[in-house]
């Protein structure tokens, strides 16, 4: 293929194999908060524990539950923008997550490239079925990889111009 054909089809589409991103399920992470934090006041009720060791117990708790939280929901996928639309494909992880899944241009509406609220990092608004989020951790206890960040960016980056190519509006300072 020579030159010109190259460059035709790196401009068409620009990263082919795709993002490799490890995202969460944030709802379900604070629901394992809020249940440390419920079983740590319970505890320190039961032993009737009062000053710094409540506190050890309520903190041990919550450190536990968020390791927890972030184990069950943890999942590495690829994220493929192609001519059709975005095709997610699960590499390892939790069950959560579809194994595989395509959202056709023409069935988003809106996306967010910051998200709508804090811990999802990326939104896009589908019609007619659950919306397509990707949620990085709020307290990164510990990265399963290390160039997550830079993934995530480049995935907006690209998504972003072929959103506004198939007119796609953004939203909120996108």
């Amino acid at each position: 293929m020579s030159e010109e054909g190259k460059k035709l089809n790196e401009k068409t589409v620009l990263n082919p194999e795709g993002y490799t991103i490890v995202k969460y399920l944030e709802f379900v992470v604070f629901l394992c908060y809020a249940i440390g934090s419920l079983l740590a006041l319970a505890i320190c009720a039961k032993l009737k524990v009062n000053g710094w060791p409540s506190y050890v117990v309520i903190f041990g708790c919550f450190a536990l539950f968020l390791i927890i939280g972030h184990k069950i929901t943890e999942v590495k996928v690829n994220v493929r923008i192609t001519e059709k639309g975005l095709e997610q494909t699960r590499l390892s992880g939790s069950k959560f997550c579809p194994e595989y899944r395509l959202i056709e241009w023409k069935d988003m509406s809106r996306y967010y490239p910051n998200g709508r609220s804090r811990g999802i990092a990326f939104l896009i608004c589908v019609n007619a079925e659950t919306d397509y989020r990707i949620s990085m951790p709020g307290i990164r206890v510990f990265e399963k990889q290390k160039n997550n960040s830079e993934n995530l960016t480049a995935f907006q980056e690209e998504f972003s111009k072929m959103a506004s190519k198939h007119g796609i509006p953004s939203g909120l300072f996108g």
